[in-house]
């Protein structure tokens, strides 16, 4: 018998259809549970109890109560326990759904563990709640587990890794994949030390080359035997496999090949790589070969957005104090890189560009997405060969990021090695801004050697600007980067950054100039407040600013702006920051806010606002919160404030909480 046709009933139903199995309405047509629903009436009489839906998914039993009422999710008391009695069970979701299940646990022998689900709201407004309900030695076992955004988790294809990560509180498969290659990064690290004697960037640059020269098909591991055996040292033999197989697969013009081919020359030469070493009865370049074989390789074939040789880099270097961080070199986060190319709907049709791309997450995430949109192997192929463009100016870097890309099925490195302020959208582009320079004729040929211009379309483009290089050269801060970043896409375009968040404050005259040059070309649409935690170590609050490129901001534009501090990740000791089991839904939420799909939000959550270059574009500057706080809330703001303090004097901005000695 069908439930009575409230937009919950229809919504659920559409969502379980979905699933392809066989579902029950106010009933149950297996046995067992048909059996043990008799005398599990909601009233606390002998009547036969009717859960809304049952069904299973891949041998999971679930059980769903919905009401349509968004106040009648779930009933808890102080403690934070379900609420049990009768009246309380007949009339919310959740405590009608666990009630079910504790009878079918107690009463079955084949179902000693039920998903019992509350769903209140109908498709555009809903709450779904989980729980879990085990018996154990005869106990009852009630868990309350991470709020759904759907109920897609739980089809038949996802619910096993579902079920791992919230009951299990197993890590996920990409966080077993991190995890795994975080353990190689680190087991490398000592190794390249130990018996290769090699610190910082060296150590990313013979990974990069060793990696490169395995996907030669005439190489092999087996082929690295010591210095001057069998036709040369084994530094030889890898970077004649590079060579190789970057001449017959024209993935780089020749340019480009030089500067990869003598970033790796030191390989060959380096006495203790290519020596036979007592403990290891091989080379250390042999050793590293084999491991990088086994245990890292493979994991390029998987399409995944983690930037791994990125992520060994930032391993490598962060023991250092003269390299990374002090170049303004941050790693972005795969979370970070994926939301923002989903944030700006990069499209097959796209080209995008990262004008300060590190090792290249952002274009790893903007091809896989890209890939995985298309409609057949003719539009990758041109995505791969065209349509991701990269300016890295750090030779080291762009090692790195050229290594990456190529090993992502990349058939034609469009990355250049170029600070991004010399380069610009085309030539025409070029002429127009060195004749505003008040440069002669003659001289405007000259000076275009000394740019590179794109020679694409760009119309979406992520980056990262390198932090902290504008202490003493406003030029070099990162408003600035993004002003000059704006004018390398077409008109129309969207632009991603992830930035301090003293970047959006920008009270100095000099950012203030820039943040009022980049409304009056481009038009700001949202600023995302993130996770403090995002670059951990770093001591950076970051946020996220979009913009359309090339159309002057509207003075009555509602900015959006949003407080996605509470993203779903935590860090957890000797790990980092991972996934808590709700970053998925907190995102889709995040999505759906932004496209409007959400109309029932909290101004906590997200407020719009009109803007001018002197606002500080948080936000914290235009949310009012009219809760009395309560002691823990007045610490955390205190805290909060310390903490964003010391980023301003980080960034060179100490001057705004400087007292000015006219006032009172």
């Amino acid at each position: 018998m069908a439930n009575e046709a409230t937009a919950t009933d229809q919504f659920v139903r559409r969502e379980i259809e979905k699933f392809g199995v066989k579902y029950d309405e106010q009933t149950s047509s297996i046995p067992e549970v048909k059996q043990a629903l008799k005398g599990a009436s909601k009233t606390g009489g002998k009547g036969v109890g009717k859960p809304e839906f049952v069904f299973l998914s891949d041998d999971n039993l679930i059980i769903i109560e919905n009401k349509l009422a968004t106040d009648k999710l779930e009933a808890i008391d102080s403690d934070g326990n379900l609420i049990m009695e009768p009246e309380i069970i007949s009339s919310f979701a959740v405590n009608g759904a666990v009630h079910y299940a504790t009878h079918i646990v107690q009463k079955t022998n084949s179902f000693k563990e039920v998903i019992a689900i509350g769903v209140t709201g109908d498709e555009n407004n809903h709450l779904i709640q989980p729980y879990f309900v085990s018996l154990d030695d005869n106990n009852v076992n009630i868990e309350k587990l991470i709020e759904l955004s759907n109920l897609q988790q739980l089809h038949p294809d996802n619910i096993n890794e579902w079920y791992s990560v919230n009951v299990l509180k197993n890590e996920t498969k990409e966080q077993q994949q991190v995890l795994e290659l975080q353990k190689v990064a680190s087991e490398l690290h000592e190794d390249l030390r130990n018996y290769g004697s090699l610190e910082g960037e060296n150590k990313a640059t013979v990974v990069s080359a060793i990696l490169l020269a395995l996907y030669e098909k005439s190489f092999s591991p087996n082929d690295l035997k010591g210095e001057n055996f069998d036709g040369g040292r084994d530094g030889d033999k890898i970077l004649n496999a590079i060579n190789t197989f970057i001449n017959r697969e024209g993935v780089l013009p020749h340019s480009k090949t030089q500067i990869l081919m003598n970033k790796f020359a030191f390989i060959k030469t380096n006495v203790a790589l290519n020596a036979i070493n007592t403990t290891l009865q091989m080379t250390p370049l042999k050793y590293f070969t084999n491991k990088l074989n086994e245990q890292v390789l493979h994991h390029f074939a998987k399409n995944t957005d983690f930037d791994i040789l990125g992520n060994f880099y930032g391993e490598f270097v962060k023991y250092g104090g003269s390299d990374g961080n002090s170049l303004g070199i941050v790693l972005t986060p795969r979370h970070i890189t994926t939301l923002m190319a989903e944030i700006i709907e990069v499209h097959p049709n796209d080209y995008v560009l990262d004008p300060a791309c590190g090792s290249g997450a952002f274009l790893i995430s903007a091809m896989n997405r890209m890939v995985q949109l298309a409609e057949d192997d003719e539009k990758k192929v041109q995505i791969k060969q065209k349509q991701l463009l990269g300016i890295e100016m750090q030779e080291k870097m762009f090692t790195v990021a050229t290594t990456n890309m190529i090993l992502r099925g990349d058939g034609k490195s469009n990355l250049q090695l170029a600070d991004m302020f010399k380069v610009l959208r085309d030539r025409d582009e070029f002429k127009t801004l060195l004749k505003k320079n008040g440069l002669e004729k003659d001289k405007i040929e000259k000076e275009l050697k000394n740019y590179t211009y794109l020679g694409a379309p760009v119309n979406k483009i992520l980056f990262n600007p390198p932090y902290s290089q504008g202490k003493t050269d406003k030029k070099l801060t990162e408003i600035s980067f993004i002003n000059h970043a704006l004018d390398l896409s077409i008109v129309g375009g969207k632009l991603a950054a992830i930035v301090p968040q003293s970047t959006m404050v920008g009270k100095s005259k000099e950012e203030v100039d820039y943040k009022r040059k980049v409304l009056k070309k481009n038009t700001l649409e949202m600023v995302i407040t993130c996770n403090k935690d995002t670059f951990r170590g770093i001591g950076v609050n970051p946020c996220i600013a979009v913009f359309t490129t090339g159309i002057p901001h509207p003075k009555n534009k509602q900015v959006k702006f949003i407080n996605f501090e509470d993203d779903g990740m935590i860090i957890r000791k000797h790990v980092g920051l991972i996934d808590d089991g709700s970053a998925r839904e907190k995102r889709e939420y995040l999505l759906d806010v932004i496209n409007g799909n959400i109309d029932d939000y909290s101004t906590k959550f997200m407020v719009k606002s009109t803007i001018t270059a002197d606002d500080e574009w948080l936000h914290s500057f235009y949310y009012f919160n009219e809760d009395i706080p309560s002691e823990d809330d007045f610490v955390k703001s205190i805290s909060d404030y310390l903490a964003f303090k010391f980023d301003m004097y980080v960034h060179g901005k100490g001057h705004l909480f400087e007292e000015n000695d006219n006032e009172l």
